[in-house]
């Protein structure tokens, strides 16, 4: 793996666990997760609003991030400012994106792109798509164009004509003027700031947590694209993304569901939820799994309540929140509490108050690390296959179920999700 060209980039928000790349906020997630979320927009909205959604939300987050960067760069002419968001997408492991254009549109080709490449791969063999998979690296090939040019966000459209994950040879994309899109309110570093509530270190096993996550970030910080722009560790294709993308992608479909099919709302939620589920077996159980985890950490001891904590301190090193063990009754009852998370801060900045709790991906996150701590002996080095997951959460009532009970999104001071035992 190659060093990233400016690391000091990546930074956490003290005591809150919430990253940024380049003053935007970022998480780690892996491709499970990514084509899993992927899929719930368009099973949502059909497969062609969903596109349109996942684009457009790529594109505003990515005009946001690539103006921040090219502002820090001190990159003027539009070569350099391509230069500076071609370099950090293959750095991010997305693949390798090389856009060319000018202000009446251009083009954009891509080799190894994340969504497309990860998708051939996981079910190439399997399954025949016949939509391209790469929304997100449209959105961004469009947002570079835009800001290479100095162009209004939301005014550059971008169409992936061909596509390695429907078996052609390369992805190319078409760039065009569009007309221009509702402009909406961005979420930064100081946005998230404004709107976290007060931390809290008073909780379970803090000292272990912090330990570990500061090992899972320094192990972390030099970690960049190798020479396809891949970040391939941990048994999965990771990516430092853009959490705007993967919020507004989810509000914005439960927005349409609520409004035209209130009636899959229930449907759509469990989905958001099993994200989660979908985030923390892949991702969370590759670091458990890994000999960098017994190097760092030792080796399990059987110990459910230590592979909570290692979970924990995953959660924050990927830039997930500071997430904390509030609560914990051995095989009966799970409570994690964290003064912000990705989701939380962006609903308060996007949309204001929620009147419930909404933070989907938290939850599913917490009923995962539940299961995964009571019902795998870690000790016996378990194949993290598919076949394995669908045992865990697929195929009946699962022994355990969790309920978000405070959601800062609804002004409480913390949120808090409870993971019990039913069975």
């Amino acid at each position: 793996m190659s060093t990233p060209a400016a690391p000091s980039l990546r930074t956490y928000i003290p005591n809150y666990d919430l990253m940024n790349y380049g003053g935007i906020p970022t998480v780690y997630h892996c491709h499970h997760f990514n084509l899993f979320l992927d899929q719930t927009i368009d099973d949502a909205l059909g497969p062609d609003e969903g596109t349109k959604l996942r684009f457009i939300a790529a594109r505003e987050a990515s005009h946001h991030f690539i103006r921040a960067l090219v502002t820090r760069a001190g990159a003027l002419t539009p070569a350099e400012r391509l230069e500076v968001a071609q370099r950090t997408f293959a750095g991010m492991g997305h693949g390798r994106l090389q856009v060319s254009g000018d202000r009446a549109g251009g083009t954009a080709t891509g080799e190894f792109l994340h969504y497309g490449f990860s998708w051939a791969e996981k079910y190439g063999q399997k399954v025949r798509r016949r939509k391209p998979a790469d929304a997100f690296a449209a959105g961004y090939a469009a947002a570079a164009l835009e800001v290479a040019q100095s162009l209004e966000r939301e005014t550059m459209s971008a169409e992936e004509t061909t596509c390695i994950a429907t078996r052609a040879p390369q992805c190319t994309f078409t760039l065009k003027p569009g007309p221009q899109a509702k402009a909406v309110v961005p979420v930064r570093e100081p946005d998230v700031r404004a709107r976290v509530k007060p931390t809290f270190a008073s909780a379970t096993g803090e000292d272990t947590i912090s330990a570990i996550a500061k090992g899972l970030r320094d192990f972390t910080a030099p970690v960049a694209g190798d020479e396809r722009g891949l970040v391939q560790a941990f048994g999965v294709y990771v990516t430092l993304h853009l959490a705007g993308y993967y919020n507004r992608i989810s509000y914005d479909a439960l927005a349409h569901v609520v409004a035209n099919k209130p009636a899959l709302v229930p449907m759509l939620e469990d989905l958001l939820r099993e994200s989660g589920h979908v985030c923390v077996f892949n991702t969370f159980g590759g670091i458990l799994a890994s000999p960098e985890w017994e190097a760092m950490v030792g080796k399990h001891s059987g110990d459910p309540q230590a592979i909570i904590l290692g979970n924990l301190a995953i959660a924050r090193a990927l830039g997930f929140g500071h997430w904390t063990l509030a609560e914990y009754q051995p095989n009966e009852r799970v409570v994690l509490r964290a003064p912000a998370t990705y989701e939380s801060v962006y609903y308060l900045t996007r949309h204001g108050a929620s009147d419930r709790p909404s933070e989907y991906f938290f939850q599913g996150a917490a009923l995962a690390i539940a299961q995964l701590a009571h019902r795998i002996d870690w000790r016996q080095k378990p194949s993290l296959t598919q076949d394995f997951y669908n045992s865990l959460f697929k195929g009946g009532t699962l022994p355990w179920k969790v309920e978000q009970t405070s959601c800062t999104a609804c002004g409480h001071e913390y949120s808090e999700v409870v993971a019990t035992r039913v069975g």
